[in-house]
């Protein structure tokens, strides 16, 4: 879908957020409020910018090198790039401070009491501010000054032990969840203050999203531990030991995802496998979903076996379709952009122009609201772009206040922003 126009205003229009983040959680996290109509200002080192700007796919078009990571994390912000080891740029920031509703950030802890802007701080410069921390063990407990990306969460959480085969996520759970959590809490607070007019300090850390969001393995574990029983957990493949028919199987061409745990369902995927499979109906192992479930490697390798013996994953999901089983062919990341319809008709890509590169497609934002919708409210923007903006139109800088600034080496705007004017 190409973005014509920016959605209607948010459930956070008007909310000002200072964003002093970088990789993956906190930059969610303030995604996450822009899409919902919010003003973040991100605030990026000098000249650098922020991390996210270096990493993964970079492309140099029309003599501008950009992210496709920053662009996708950092669309519908404002970018300003001060040196903040100097006065004049720390007084810039506490001045915004002073006219903001929120602070996020996410460097290890004590970093921003190093500069002189944690928390404490923030709240003398505005009483009511919301200021929220994220980082990867939190700001208190004998790891809190520990560095960490989500690769370290998911050690520290568990994770990387349910794992059958060890690896890392394709995708960065704890640094999503994380930040996801921050944009609730961060809601949740700018609620609180409209009934008691009071800020507070927010603290997330990813190992602790992660650890919350294990509902069946620590669970599973605390029950037999409070049972007076001992229990290891065993490790996650494609399958679950202990669930079945449930996990990804593989076919001639492809893979699909199965999961079939409801009474009800049972007959209709064992019809779909065909009279040679009729037999599961009558066997011991297969009578409810409990002693299904206990027999899961069995079963699970059964209807794996099934599913190889089809021409292709399609016939399968095709079949289970039409007998209201739950399944999904597994889609490859094409299909997903380009092709496949039901996420085509969710409007989960949205075509923008970024300067320089031209239409690019991003990943909308998965909240539907009716009235306040959420989504992109702008492409990603260049380093620095919005520094003379929110100097003159936020703070009353005068052009002579900001070039001086510039001729100082106190702000910066990449040069290809002169090429926007």
């Amino acid at each position: 879908m190409r973005q014509s126009e920016v959605p209607a205003a948010g459930c956070l229009d008007g909310v000002i957020v200072i964003d002093f983040t970088w990789v993956l959680s906190g930059p969610h996290a303030s995604k996450m409020l822009a899409d919902m109509g919010a003003t973040v200002i991100k605030v990026e080192p000098y000249q650098v910018g922020a991390n996210e700007r270096h990493l993964l796919m970079s492309k140099t078009v029309n003599g501008v090198k950009q992210s496709s990571y920053s662009i996708g994390v950092n669309r519908g912000k404002k970018s300003i790039s001060l040196d903040l080891k100097k006065p004049q740029a720390r007084e810039i920031i506490s001045e915004l401070i002073k006219k903001a509703d929120v602070l996020v950030e996410n460097y290890t802890p004590g970093a921003m009491e190093r500069l002189g802007l944690g928390y404490e701080a923030a709240k003398k410069l505005k009483e009511d501010i919301i200021y929220c921390s994220i980082s990867c063990f939190g700001h208190w407990g004998p790891y809190s000054n520990r560095p960490g990306y989500d690769i370290i969460a998911q050690g520290a959480s568990g994770l990387s032990t349910m794992y059958a085969i060890p690896q890392a996520s394709p995708i960065s759970p704890g640094d999503v969840l994380a930040g996801a959590n921050a944009a609730l809490a961060i809601a949740g607070a700018l609620f609180a203050r409209n009934v008691n007019g009071c800020g507070q300090n927010i603290d997330v850390a990813m190992v602790d999203s992660l650890i919350s969001a294990s509902e069946s393995y620590i669970p599973w574990y605390t029950m037999a531990q409070a049972a007076g029983e001992v229990l290891e957990t065993p490790p996650i493949g494609r399958f679950y030991d202990t669930y079945a028919p449930f996990g990804t199987y593989q076919g001639k061409d492809g893979r699909i995802n199965i999961a079939c745990l409801e009474e009800q369902r049972w007959p209709g995927l064992v019809r779909s496998m065909g009279k040679e499979y009729a037999w599961l109906m009558e066997d011991p192992r297969t009578v409810d979903v409990n002693t299904r479930c206990e027999n899961a490697p069995w079963l699970n390798a059964t209807v794996e076996e099934w599913v190889m013996s089809m021409g292709s994953v399609h016939e399968v999901e095709k079949l289970l379709t039409e007998a209201g089983v739950a399944c999904q062919r597994c889609l490859s990341v094409a299909e997903i952009v380009d092709t496949d319809p039901h996420i085509k008709a969710r409007e989960m890509f949205i075509e923008v122009d970024q300067p320089f590169l031209g239409p690019i497609k991003l990943c909308n934002n998965p909240i539907k609201m009716s009235e306040t919708p959420c989504g992109i409210r702008g492409y990603g923007p260049l380093l620095g772009e919005h520094t003379d903006e929110v100097l003159a139109h936020m703070l009353g800088y005068t052009e002579e206040q900001i070039k001086e600034l510039h001729d100082n080496a106190v702000i910066y705007h990449e040069p290809a922003v002169d090429r926007l004017k």
